[in-house]
């Protein structure tokens, strides 16, 4: 692909990135996806890329969600009034726990009251591959005998960080830390 610095294969967190920082970086890039348009972005496409989506109404609230106000807001009565009376203590368990409803929340349980209301998307999906591309701490691949492959990067699921263990949470972060580190390296090659 002449004219190219950089080609990133899958637009998802670890790839968009890589692009990114490697554009950022002055490098020439393109993006090879090839899943069909409604289906690319990773797992970020089933949040349109949200984090937190956030609202003064729980009405507002449902309507980023794109679900229903009105079994949200019964949902969220529903909880409330399942809430016990007591002193919240987030540094003990403190046995505020719901009574009533299923599943039934242990600890901590405040009801949700006042704005903002606020909601973090979560769905169920596969968040890591044990094993995967060895790479170095550049996100450089290498070979069987350790060798980096020149120009040669990983990021996300297909790079090897995991192989015995798992550390909750760190997956979709690992694409983009590694990801913009392959980016902004690929761009320093291409300006050496």
């Amino acid at each position: 692909m002449a004219g190219l610095d950089v080609v990133v294969v899958g637009c998802g967190i670890a790839g968009l990135a890589a692009a990114v920082a490697a554009k950022q970086g002055g490098a020439h890039v393109i993006v090879l996806e090839r899943a069909p348009e409604d289906e690319r972005g990773g797992n970020t496409r089933y949040t349109g890329a949200w984090l937190r989506m956030k609202a003064d109404t729980l009405a507002g609230l449902a309507e980023q969600l794109k679900i229903p106000a009105d079994a949200l807001e019964t949902t969220v009565a529903a909880y409330n009034k399942a809430c016990a009376a007591g002193t919240y203590n987030e540094a003990d368990m403190d046995g505020l726990a719901t009574r009533g409803i299923t599943p039934r929340k242990s600890n901590w349980a405040r009801p949700i009251k006042a704005p903002p209301y606020i909601a973090y998307p979560i769905i169920a999906s596969m968040v890591l591959t044990f094993g995967g591309l060895k790479v170095t701490q550049r996100a450089q691949v290498v070979n069987q005998q350790g060798d980096v492959i020149p120009g040669l990067y990983a990021a996300g699921e297909t790079m090897g960080l995991y192989y015995r263990s798992y550390t909750g949470a760190t997956s979709v972060l690992k694409g983009a830390v590694f990801g913009r580190i392959a980016g902004t390296d690929a761009a320093k090659r291409r300006n050496a």
